[in-house]
C-alpha cells in the first residue's frame, strides 16, 4: 500500500514530468520517482518534503554521472551534417497504407507490394492476373493513393 504523503509527491512528481520537455529535468524526475517508489510505505514526512529530497538525490546521482562521463561538446568540423535515411520515406508510406481508412484491401495490398519493391510483371504472376490488368489496377491504385495522400496532407 502507498502511502499519503508518497502518492502525493508522485502526483506532484507527474505532474511536472508532463510539463517538462527537457530530457536531463525528465532524467532526474524519472530518478525522483524510483526513489519515491522503492519505499511506498513511508510516511514520516509530508508529500513537498519527501518529493525535495527525491528530487535532490536524484540531482546527485546525475551530478555522479557527469563526474564519471562529462559532456563534450561536439566539434563541428567531425560532424557529418546529418542524413536521412534512403529506406524513412518508404517506412512512413507504409505506415499510412495500413494507417488510410479510406484504402480498399485489394489497394492496399497492391500498394504494399509497390513500396517493398515488387514490379507489376511479378505481381501479375503471384496474383494469377494477365499483365495488363495487374498494370491496370495499379494505377488505379496509385491514383486513389495518390488522391488520399494529398487530402491528408492539405488537413494535417
Amino acid at each position: 500500500m502507498i502511502s499519503h504523503p508518497v502518492a502525493g509527491a508522485v502526483k506532484a512528481l507527474q505532474k511536472q514530468a508532463l510539463a517538462s520537455r527537457d530530457t536531463y529535468q525528465l532524467d532526474r524526475i524519472d530518478r525522483a520517482l524510483d526513489e519515491l517508489l522503492r519505499n511506498p510505505t513511508e510516511d514520516t514526512s509530508p508529500a513537498q518534503y519527501r518529493m525535495r529530497s527525491a528530487m535532490g538525490h536524484a540531482y546527485e546521482a546525475l551530478e555522479r554521472r557527469r563526474a564519471i562521463a562529462p559532456s563534450v561538446p561536439l566539434d563541428p568540423e567531425r560532424m557529418d551534417g546529418g542524413h536521412t535515411d534512403a529506406r524513412y520515406p518508404v517506412v512512413e508510406i507504409l505506415a499510412w497504407l495500413w494507417s488510410e481508412p479510406n484504402l480498399a484491401d485489394g489497394e492496399r495490398i497492391l500498394l504494399d507490394e509497390l513500396a517493398r519493391g515488387h514490379d507489376a510483371a511479378s505481381m501479375a504472376r503471384r496474383h494469377g492476373v494477365a499483365l495488363p490488368r495487374m498494370r491496370e489496377r495499379i494505377s488505379r491504385a496509385r491514383r486513389h493513393a495518390r488522391a488520399l495522400w494529398q487530402v491528408a496532407g492539405e488537413t494535417a
